[in-house]
């Protein structure tokens, strides 16, 4: 055991931490560090910023895992590169060293999770995760990169890759020590540019650029804060206490409901703290700059994860999905979802089945992680159902619009309680107390869930729904029913497409 670990296990007892939290939080905070000497780098010296990656994450990981560990993440990229590098134009590419990826880690975490006794939040197969997103990203970029333009997915256009990166670009993008533990990952262009300084990230001729500190700034508070939330309350506002037989039995129901709420937001506070030190420290470094605004306002989004408010707030679960985790959501969409819809087809349920099952995969093999995202898959139908049939009715030129903030407290209460119910197995792991939270709560989100879909679809409850609109003026054809509900997993590109290149770009690094 090396010095660092043993003084993490002496502050860890004195503060009555979970160890391996802290080991995540010392990782985070340590990007802090390393940002200090990496901005110093002249730009026109990139081997050495993808060298310096190399060698911080390399350090971080090296102080809290294993020499073998490392090796292994480095053999995983190197057999991913040497694929791509050989096969770039094959189309089975992509799709063999995604398997291979998903594969590799899933046996990681197989035995981890499964065949080690003493399972954690927080061990050497978290890196892993952001590794496995990196370098499928990067197989399908490179095989787009090698296809006719009209044949590329029009929204994935400007992520191909087009001139193959030398080894050690490749592992400076893969090893990228500001978002090497939780992310965000980015795709590879994204890296390039910055690197370069090239696209948003061009220096501009008026000499003057956007501060860095402030952003970083704000992310690094919140996160803070969310630390402060989690360690204050996670030890008496826990989600085990939900599998408790005092909590199913002793408790008035009131109350159970109550708790569970509340287990949910702190239980999402420690999220939330990972995503906003990560979000800083890649703002403080430069890389999460994504452009101007409409009126010209420097934009930091590319490194943001998480929408707190945005998810807190969501009335749908299309904005809860696009408000949490969005870099993975946007993996799950580039890499999974949009590649297994035919051209000029929509996508069925069995693909919306199959990109959760892949997102549950990527979590693990504990059986809670499926409860969660089977329900969640079954949520989300049964929500843009009730989008597509009831929204409609309240929004104008309904005659019934004058009742929409009614709707939408209804909406968000609903879809609030609902992930906070549809979360607990994700936290609790194992099947038996997952059922044992669910039915002390009566099985409440379950049951509406079950009941919306057999009334709605099943039963043809959304023809009368809407046949019943129209009698108020609901508009099922038009703009109301077309309403686009951009959630933040889009801002980040979104912000991208609207930045500004060349002299109205950015090189944030020495130069500031």
């Amino acid at each position: 055991m090396s010095a660092l670990e043993v003084f993490l296990n002496g502050l860890a007892r004195q503060i009555k931490m979970p160890l391996d939290v802290l080991k995540g939080g010392f990782m985070l905070t340590s990007a802090y560090f390393f940002t200090g000497f990496f901005v110093m780098i002249p730009s026109r010296f990139q081997s050495l910023c993808h060298l310096f990656s190399v060698i911080a994450s390399c350090t971080l990981y090296l102080s809290l895992f294993s020499l073998e560990g490392f090796v292994e993440l480095l053999g995983m990229c190197l057999l991913v590169y040497i694929g791509a590098r050989t096969f770039r134009s094959n189309p089975w590419m992509p799709w063999l060293l995604f398997f291979y990826a998903m594969s590799h880690f899933c046996i990681r975490l197989f035995i981890v999770q499964i065949l080690t006794t003493n399972a954690k939040k927080f061990d050497a197969t978290t890196p892993m995760m952001v590794l496995v997103i990196k370098l499928t990203s990067f197989a399908w970029n490179v095989y787009d990169g090698s296809k006719p333009e009209k044949e590329i997915i029009p929204e994935l256009r400007s992520k191909t890759v087009k001139v193959f990166p030398a080894l050690l670009e490749f592992f400076g993008f893969v090893f990228f020590f500001a978002s090497f533990l939780v992310g965000p990952a980015f795709d590879f262009n994204d890296y390039r540019e910055y690197i370069s300084g090239q696209g948003v990230f061009s220096k501009p001729k008026s000499g003057k650029q956007p501060s860095r500190i402030l952003p970083a700034l704000k992310a690094f508070i919140g996160g803070v804060i969310c630390m402060g939330v989690f360690i204050k309350f996670s030890k008496d506002y826990s989600y085990d206490i939900c599998a408790t037989r005092e909590y199913a039995y002793e408790w008035p129901y009131w109350k159970r409901f109550l708790f569970m709420q509340t287990a949910g937001l702190v239980a999402r506070s420690k999220f939330y703290t990972a995503w906003l030190l990560s979000e800083g420290a890649c703002n403080l470094v430069g890389i999460g700059f994504s452009g101007y605004d409409a009126q010209g306002k420097p934009t930091w989004t590319r490194a943001r994860n998480v929408s707190i408010i945005g998810f807190e707030l969501a009335q749908n679960p299309k904005l809860l999905i696009d408000a949490w985790n969005m870099r993975t959501g946007a993996w799950l969409k580039n890499c999974v979802y949009l590649r297994l819809v035919k051209p000029g087809e929509k996508p069925g349920t069995l693909v919306t089945f199959t990109t959760f099952l892949v997102s549950a995969l990527w979590h693990g093999f504990h059986l809670g992680y499926y409860l969660t995202f089977t329900v969640g898959a079954l949520y989300s139908m049964v929500g843009r159902t009730l989008r597509r049939t009831l929204r409609p009715i309240f929004v104008p030129p309904s005659k019934l619009a004058v009742y929409k903030p009614i709707y939408d407290f209804l909406s968000w209460f609903t879809t609030w309680t609902c992930i906070n119910f549809i979360a607990a197995p994700f936290a609790l792991w194992s099947l038996d107390k997952s059922l044992i939270a669910w039915s002390a709560v009566g099985w409440y989100a379950l049951a509406e869930l079950v009941v919306v879909l057999v009334v709605m679809d099943f039963l043809g409850g959304a023809r009368y729904v809407r046949k019943l609109g129209k009698r108020f003026g609901a508009d099922y054809g038009g703009a109301a029913e077309n309403i686009k509900f951009q959630g933040s997993r889009d801002t980040a590109d979104q912000g991208v497409r609207k930045g500004k290149t060349g002299d109205d770009g950015l090189r944030n690094r020495k130069d500031e």
